[in-house]
């Protein structure tokens, strides 16, 4: 009887592992941010014009990278096979039950093949919403203290001038977990004051008028370019707890998340 107790306690102990010390830990993620231009409904609460801190350091390239005191360089698995001894030791080191395949891409670098494409599209058709940035990478998903920040500045120029920056993170426990600090900036372009009030020229020679307005300031550079004024901005904190091969959708009146995160076992799942 003791024996078939001690199977039993440890067959619930297996059941109850964490999803931290079961599954192997490397996910592909693929992420579609969305911005919402219809300033009808998102005008139906009150923003500031804008927010006093950014969400994060702006990151300039605008691509996916990492922190370094958080996020080790994962590309060294493609090294020769005779240094795949000392690679084991690293990644026991960070915890990881499983090292990641040579036929695999580079972590945490945008994938080719993006399987919501025909999603996107569709997105992009709407007049009231349009795709600001939209991704997919393989990573290696850590336990919260160590899970790696994805920092994001990204713009969009379509009906409304959209500024994205701040950050997120992923991170699992039993489950996987998804926290983001973005800000939204929106603009509309302004015509400048000193154009508008400008007046016509009272010559009947009306092919010169530009330059007659011209002459009336010394402003004649700063008028070349159209001045985007700040309108409403708002910071999208949001944390939500996920399953993996779920499409889960994260939603704000100015910004929508679209995310799928899949265990990758193999190539294929690529």
């Amino acid at each position: 009887m003791s024996q078939l107790f001690c199977r039993a306690f440890l067959l619930l102990c297996s059941v109850a592992l964490p999803l931290s010390a079961s599954a192997a830990p490397w996910y592909r993620v693929e992420m579609i941010l969305v911005a919402y231009e219809d300033e009808s409904l998102i005008d139906q609460e009150l923003w500031p014009e804008v927010l006093e801190t950014s969400a994060s350091e702006d990151n300039e390239s605008g691509s996916l990278q990492t922190e370094a005191d958080t996020a080790p360089d994962y590309t060294w698995w493609l090294s020769p096979a005779r240094y795949q001894q000392l690679h084991n030791a690293l990644f026991a080191g960070f915890g990881f039950a499983r090292i990641p395949k040579a036929e695999w891409p580079a972590p945490l670098q945008p994938l080719a093949e993006l399987k919501m494409a025909n999603e996107a599209e569709r997105i992009n058709k709407r007049s009231d919403m349009k795709v600001i940035w939209h991704q997919a990478w393989v990573e290696p998903i850590q336990e919260e203290g160590q899970a790696i920040r994805h920092n994001l500045n990204v713009r969009l120029q379509d009906k409304l001038d959209i500024q994205l920056t701040g950050s997120f993170e992923l991170h699992r426990s039993r489950y996987l977990h998804i926290n983001t600090d973005l800000q939204v900036q929106q603009y509309e372009i302004h015509e400048p004051a000193e154009l508008s009030a400008l007046t016509l020229p009272a010559s009947d020679n009306r092919a010169d008028y530009r330059s007659d307005l011209l002459a009336q300031t010394d402003m004649e550079a700063s008028m070349a370019v159209d001045l985007p004024a700040p309108i409403r901005a708002a910071r999208v904190q949001q944390s939500r707890r996920m399953r993996s091969n779920e499409l889960h959708y994260i939603d704000h009146p100015m910004l929508g998340i679209v995310l799928k995160i899949i265990p990758v076992e193999r190539a294929e799942d690529l």
